[in-house]
């Protein structure tokens, strides 16, 4: 891991949110309170993580459904090429990008199609890695609450959303907040974590692998995919299309479990000696203090949350990508 991506954050500050952070997962802590604090719970998340996820995974944090033939780049590309296909975007449309991160997704939508977008992170470390990285013409980089967003009624044509939503401590009402800023007619396509079918809150394994996801990632509760299309229709949005995502022919959680070649840097990074390499970098440039103090601990929580969406991903009873669009038909 290269100095560069570890050390940008302070001491105190690492600290002090990699504290907050796991003391929110204790034994006597349930979804409830991760609820009321999700503000501080998702920022301090991202603050902590996105070197991590931009050293290993670049600039789109998110899955796909990847086919032979295809690298993890072409598939995040094509995954995130397909919103705006469903969105139909033109040069001249405003779009809002919900939980944008350090803004890949949207580098590529708005490249692909004109369109002017809008990208919106509670996270201010990911406002200011997206600025630095850079931001395309027209097209804007704003910290906010999804929950609360700071834009007038009727503002956008298009909103999307990839992986994000799964944050919010009540969707539905993150859904009104998008319906008010949608002009009647428009579109809210996205993807998110959600629970499926299988899912049996009765089996104990199931249970633990749901804490695992939720600790790993940042989520107050993890839903399921009739959940969040009853939120949606809860606050007046028509569900057009609905689905789990087929699978291709590399299961989406293959690049966490490292069984890709080992002939490029970015597959090495994801295997056992990668991550082996990735783990005792980190720990010298932390006892060395190269790195900020807490650095180590941010990558187990990493850990937490890979293993646990691979025990999802092969278990079937989670999915990173069901896909929605939605129409404001108010």
């Amino acid at each position: 891991m290269t100095q560069n991506t570890l050390i940008r954050r302070s001491n105190d500050n690492v600290k002090k949110e990699v504290s907050f952070y796991n003391s929110l997962f204790g034994d006597s802590k349930g979804a409830d309170q991760r609820k009321d604090e999700y503000k501080n719970l998702v920022s301090s998340y991202y603050s902590l993580v996105t070197d991590f996820y931009e050293y290993g995974w670049g600039q789109s944090f998110h899955f796909a459904n990847r086919f032979r033939g295809e690298t993890l780049a072409e598939s995040i590309q094509r995954h995130e090429s397909y919103l705006a296909l469903k969105m139909n975007l033109k040069a001249d449309d405003k779009v809002l990008d919900l939980g944008c991160g350090v803004g890949g997704p949207l580098r590529r939508i708005a490249h692909l199609t004109g369109a002017h977008v809008i990208g919106i992170t509670i996270s201010d470390y990911q406002i200011q890695r997206a600025k630095k990285i850079g931001v395309p013409a027209d097209c804007q980089f704003i910290q906010g609450d999804f929950m609360k967003l700071p834009f007038e009624d009727n503002s956008f044509d298009h909103v999307y959303t990839i992986e994000a939503v799964c944050h919010a401590p009540d969707k539905a009402k993150c859904f009104a907040e998008v319906i008010r800023v949608l002009k009647p007619g428009g579109s809210l396509v996205g993807y998110d974590w959600c629970l499926t079918d299988k899912y049996d809150s009765q089996n104990s394994v199931h249970v633990e692998t749901k804490r695992l996801i939720e600790e790993g990632d940042a989520l107050p509760d993890l839903k399921s995919t009739h959940q969040l299309l009853s939120d949606l229709k809860s606050v007046g949005f028509t569900i057009e299309e609905s689905r789990i995502i087929p699978e291709g022919d590399i299961p989406w959680y293959q690049p966490l479990k490292g069984g890709d070649s080992l002939l490029s840097l970015e597959n090495f990074r994801t295997t056992f000696f990668g991550r082996l390499l990735t783990h005792n970098t980190v720990w010298l440039l932390e006892k060395t203090r190269i790195a900020a103090q807490g650095s180590l601990a941010t990558l187990n929580i990493l850990e937490t949350a890979r293993d646990g969406v691979i025990r999802g991903g092969e278990s079937g009873i989670f999915t990173p990508y069901f896909f929605f669009l939605a129409r404001n038909s108010l």
